[in-house]
């Protein structure tokens, strides 16, 4: 069960030396609480609303096609609704995705791996990123629709397949505009939700997680989550190194510790101003064009656009299990650390790549920036 994990994480909070701070008062927990423990009614969806319905079902499907349409949508409905901040931190993180899904045909990596093993890890983050979208961006529209008419819909949520988890903490954000309690408790929802439909299938289990630290951690890198951001006219890196990807606990933490580290004001400021000036292609050209090159025949390294390498997938229709069956351990989630060190993630990202690509001559070019 889930409240095992949780439980584990209270007790990791509680003995961490990175200090957290409640990000609820004690009313909204009162009302969290009562609401997540009463008993849930029959949803009677007027026809106006069942037409609204459709519509968020349509957009969500239209926007899930691949990385690149999922990015572009949760940075376009930032830019709407900025008191949503989750929705810039996965656009971030989103692009981090794309760029995982191309190293995999990428100059410095795709030679490390056997045909099977590109596509399975392929599909693995494919699926994620899917999953994660599915399950968010209807809530999204929703708060847009409810934010328009004045007037809470998030009754309409289970209707939508969200989790039980989500309907009173949206409906707290719409009363007290509490951004970081909205912004965790997505946190939470999401690596929940793909803990309890993705990373507990049997096969990825097998395939993926298995030797996911020693093929992802210790050969590919992939555990760099690199924010670009602007400073001057220069673009920097910073962001984490995520250990234990398979540990859910692990999961929520670099969730909030990233959220603390992109809505530091300036990064925040100059990320903002990179994603402006720069289109999201999967490739890593996108912020290193010094380095990468979406073209083969380049001194620099091949990292080609996401729609160039790797077709759409179609995802057969699945009803998603709801995580949320134990509220005892949440409210001990609802915190944030209270520091986020900015620390420039360039020297890592350089020795990442001479380490899988060889070439040397990376250092010349990175120590000029």
């Amino acid at each position: 069960m889930l409240s095992k994990w949780f439980s584990s994480f209270s007790n990791k909070v509680e003995n961490s030396p990175l200090q957290y701070n409640q990000i609820c008062s004690s009313a909204d927990v009162e009302f969290l609480t009562k609401n997540w423990q009463s008993e849930k009614k029959e949803i009677k969806p007027t026809i106006e609303e069942r037409k609204l319905l459709v519509t968020i079902r349509e957009e969500t499907i239209r926007h899930n096609r691949n990385n690149i349409t999922r990015t572009n949508a949760y940075l376009d409905f930032f830019k709407e609704h900025e008191e949503v901040h989750w929705a810039f931190l996965a656009h971030m993180v989103s692009r981090n995705g794309g760029w995982n899904m191309t190293d995999l045909k990428a100059s410095h990596i795709s030679s490390l791996l056997s045909y099977e093993t590109t596509a399975i890890l392929f599909r693995f983050l494919e699926k994620a990123n899917y999953l994660i979208f599915k399950d968010a961006f209807p809530q999204l529209l929703i708060w847009k629709e409810s934010k328009k008419r004045e007037k809470s819909l998030f009754h309409l949520l289970p209707l939508l397949k969200v989790s039980t988890f989500m309907e009173p903490v949206w409906n707290q954000f719409f009363q007290t505009s509490n951004k970081e309690l909205l912004t965790v408790a997505l946190i939470i929802n999401e690596q929940s939700l793909i803990e309890e439909n993705l990373l507990r299938n049997p096969f990825y289990q097998q395939k993926v997680l298995s030797n996911f630290t020693f093929q992802l951690q210790e050969k590919l890198g992939f555990t760099l989550v690199l924010f670009p951001y602007h400073k001057g006219s220069s673009v920097f890196l910073t962001g984490l190194i995520v250990d234990q990807f398979s540990s859910l606990i692990t999961r929520i933490d670099v969730g909030k510790k990233l959220y603390c580290l992109l809505f530091k004001k300036f990064v925040k400021k100059g990320a903002i101003q990179f994603c402006d000036g720069s289109i999201h292609t999967g490739s890593r050209s996108d912020y290193y064009p010094e380095i990468f090159s979406i073209h083969k025949n380049s001194h620099k390294i091949f990292s080609p656009p996401l729609q160039i390498v790797w077709q759409d997938v179609h995802h057969p229709s699945s009803t998603p299990k709801d995580w949320f069956t134990h509220p005892d351990h949440i409210i001990s989630l609802l915190s944030l650390p209270q520091k986020a060190e900015v620390i420039e993630m360039d020297n890592v990202h350089k020795k990442n790549l001479i380490k899988l690509s060889g070439m040397t001559e990376l250092h010349g070019i990175f120590s000029t920036q």
